[in-house]
């Protein structure tokens, strides 16, 4: 899809002191525990709000620093409700790490943390992002959680030229394109947002009979 060749996430792997053989069976053994968390969270998140995971990685050199995963959604979406996507997602990825026994000593810190984990999606009815100033894409960093829409913008190419023959060089002028490019629409703390969920969750509970 075209979301996955625009954002890649790095599973990072880094050597450590340890010898070789017994860096390897360290390492696989947790990145496995880390698929099994990762492919059964996926699967939640594509029943209960229909994404698709593209992509998942994160930080661990030699232990798991950090677990990133990347989904897509074929619809647009307005803030609020990416902000439950979000929001909604990351507890639930936490919950399964921190309910994941065999993978808890390797991890860099137990609870892990909100900081320590980035869930992203990004939307689009079709295979580009919508133009409409709905949320192309959301993600997690540095305990915000950040809006963006997709903007249409005319850029201008750099120069080039063809040089395959020296005798025959074929200079080629800047020229004027249409290119969609991210921009911000709305951030807020994570904890704000946490807060607007429960808000809702507690009004809902209210109207109930």
């Amino acid at each position: 899809m075209f979301k996955l060749a625009k954002i890649i996430i790095y599973l990072v792997i880094t050597m450590t002191g340890l010898p070789l053989n017994a860096k390897e069976n360290k390492s696989c053994e947790y990145l496995k525990f880390v698929s099994e968390i990762t492919n059964s969270f996926a699967k939640e998140m594509e029943n209960e709000y229909d994404l698709y995971c593209i992509g998942s990685g994160g930080s661990m050199p030699h232990d798991v620093e950090e677990i990133e995963v990347l989904f897509s959604a074929c619809r647009t979406a307005t803030i609020e409700e990416t902000r439950k996507m979000e929001v909604c997602g990351v507890q639930k990825l936490l919950n399964k790490i921190n309910a994941h026994e065999k993978i808890r000593p390797y991890l860099r810190e137990y609870p892990f943390k909100v900081n320590r984990v980035s869930i992203s999606i990004s939307f689009g009815p079709s295979d580009e992002f919508p133009h409409d100033g709905s949320v192309a894409f959301v993600y997690l960093a540095k305990n915000k959680i950040f809006y963006d829409r997709a903007e249409m913008r005319k850029e201008m190419t750099d120069p080039g030229a063809d040089c395959r023959d020296p005798d025959n060089i074929i200079e080629f002028p800047p020229r004027e394109r249409n290119v969609v490019r991210l921009v911000d629409l709305f951030e807020e703390p994570y904890e704000d947002a946490v807060k607007i969920i429960q808000g809702e969750a507690s009004a809902e509970n209210k109207d109930k009979p």
